[in-house]
């Protein structure tokens, strides 16, 4: 029981993002997708929650086929997949605590101390103790991330997706964010799928890398072995090197 996507294609007009793409998440672990940008990495992660749908293939969560769910069904899904924004997308109206709390007024299953309480550990899981009553404009962009964490996982969900969990923050607070990333792993048991253009931050986070390119999957395996692939195209990207990438291409 895992998140699998099967021979997915994906277009938008004439740009084709997703071109026979199959990736199966282990359960419990970290799977991160890497490649260039417009390669479909967060294409992935909208297909995954059904805010789109694919042209072709099929995306399971579970026993579930995503693309086939509308209305309630579709809910109950995103319900046990926490997704954790790129720019934490809190509403700046509201406090940290009110936003935590969104997810849980909608369900519908706790009381209003429940709720509280429940806050009240998300914010502790992520080290953002005491700060129910601020707004979001009053923390750090790292704080912010922490929270839009903090709100994913208030839940108590499954699966955790990451879109860019680490752009625009400074290298000590990237090592924080990918602490907590391994944090939810191991103390929630949480099944995670990351999309990063961080290299260095997904080979500290992840169980198993994925590389997109050109709409498939271009090479996957555990972090340390992608340093010995030969593939030029692989190599290309991780060294950052245009001129094999262009050749290779």
């Amino acid at each position: 029981m895992s998140i699998r996507l099967d021979r997915v294609v994906k277009t938008f007009g004439d740009l084709t993002v997703l071109d026979g793409f199959s990736l199966d998440v282990a359960e419990e672990g970290i799977t991160t997708i890497i490649g260039p940008s417009g390669s479909g990495k967060s294409t992935t992660l909208k297909l995954v929650i059904g805010l789109i749908q694919p042209d072709e293939g099929e995306v399971w969560v579970d026993e579930v086929r995503v693309d086939e769910l509308e209305g309630d069904d579709l809910y109950d899904l995103r319900r046990k997949v926490g997704f954790v924004f790129q720019f934490a997308a809190l509403f700046d109206s509201m406090t940290i605590g009110q936003n935590v709390a969104m997810g849980l007024h909608r369900a519908g299953e706790l009381s209003a101390g429940e709720i509280e309480e429940r806050v009240r550990e998300s914010l502790a899981l992520v080290d953002l103790d005491g700060v129910q009553e601020k707004y979001p404009s009053e923390l750090s962009g790292g704080m912010r991330k922490r929270a839009g964490v903090a709100r994913a996982v208030a839940l108590r969900p499954r699966y955790l997706l990451y879109d860019e969990p680490t752009t625009g923050l400074d290298p000590i607070t990237v090592t924080m964010i990918d602490r907590l990333i391994l944090r939810m792993r191991d103390e929630l048991g949480v099944t995670s799928l990351v999309i990063t253009h961080d290299l260095d931050s997904a080979y500290r986070i992840s169980d198993h890398l994925a590389m997109l390119h050109k709409g498939r999957i271009r090479w996957e395996g555990p972090p340390d072995d992608i340093q010995a692939v030969d593939d030029p195209v692989v190599r290309g990207f991780i060294t950052g090197e245009p001129e094999l990438w262009e050749d290779a291409s």
